[in-house]
């Protein structure tokens, strides 16, 4: 089995394709090391170092969709970048499922379902790839399946600066002896899904013999952003809101089991960070 994943450099990406690579298939990344950086040694695993919309790939058996422009308060900044580079991207990936009958799985973001699609140019231009989505499916018979992927953190978590996750934005200002800033007043809650349980769940929809269309990998378990500042134990300090950001999220229906729990392991970061800290 050939599988295609594009952004298999980033975050959620490398997590996949080393967790691929440990079976028996072969993999062609694609990724134009804008965001993420990361090499796999496995020996099958090849990698084409470019922009999406620049590649003809080889024939494949499945794509796995990863490579966008993430984070909502980025978008806001860059409105024509942000939706340019998730929907072009889309395209194409659209145009090579179709011509190699292959299925297609699409990242998208669970902030399509709990913000308004207008809210913000992230969510207008995810959602717009959904629309691409089913225009394939209808005039090109395009086999799909959408995968919801709801506050992802761990290992090899990307750095946007002061448009990163919240848990990584938190370990920056740990790191910079710096207080967590809160925006708003805290209660903002959010499903948080770490890495290696979404990085298990995709391959396990990749693979399986009986596929659903749409497959959410959340925890079904929310805290608020002030629960994560306390997990930190870290002085805070609040600062105006920035609107455009769902209120909550929440995966109703997680695709697997979590294995992980976000508090255990900011508590388990914090350790750490003090150990090496004082070493």
């Amino acid at each position: 089995m050939h599988i295609i994943v594009t952004g298999g450099c980033g975050f959620i990406g490398s997590h996949l394709v080393d967790l691929l690579a440990e079976g028996d298939y072969r993999i062609t990344v694609i990724d134009d090391r804008r965001n993420g950086r990361y090499v796999s040694s496995h020996s099958n695993v090849s990698y084409i170092f470019d922009d999406v919309c620049n590649v003809t790939p080889p024939p494949c058996d499945a794509i796995v969709h990863l490579a966008n422009t993430p984070r909502v308060r980025a978008s806001i900044n860059d409105p024509a970048g942000s939706i340019r580079n998730n929907v072009n991207p889309t395209i194409s990936v659209c145009e090579w499922a179709s011509k190699h009958n292959c299925p297609l799985y699409f990242a998208q973001s669970s902030s399509v379902q709990f913000s308004d699609v207008y809210a913000n140019p992230y969510t207008f231009g995810k959602a717009m790839c959904e629309e691409l989505l089913f225009f394939y499916q209808t005039n090109y018979n395009l086999k799909f399946h959408l995968m919801y992927f709801y506050n992802v953190y761990g290992p090899r978590e990307a750095d946007y600066g002061e448009h990163s996750t919240v848990v990584r934005a938190f370990k920056n200002q740990i790191e910079k002896g710096e207080s967590l800033r809160i925006f708003g007043s805290g209660k903002k809650s959010r499903d948080f899904t770490h890495v290696e349980d979404v990085a298990m769940g995709v391959a396990n929809l990749v693979v399986a013999n009986k596929k659903i269309k749409e497959a959410h990998f959340g925890s079904n378990h929310p805290y608020t952003i002030l629960e994560i500042a306390e997990a930190f134990d870290h002085p805070t300090v609040h600062e105006f809101d920035v609107k455009g950001e769902a209120e909550k999220t929440l995966c109703e229906n997680p695709y697997i089991k979590r294995s992980h729990d976000v508090i255990e392991y900011i508590r388990d970061w914090k350790r750490r960070f003090h150990a090496e800290s004082s070493s």
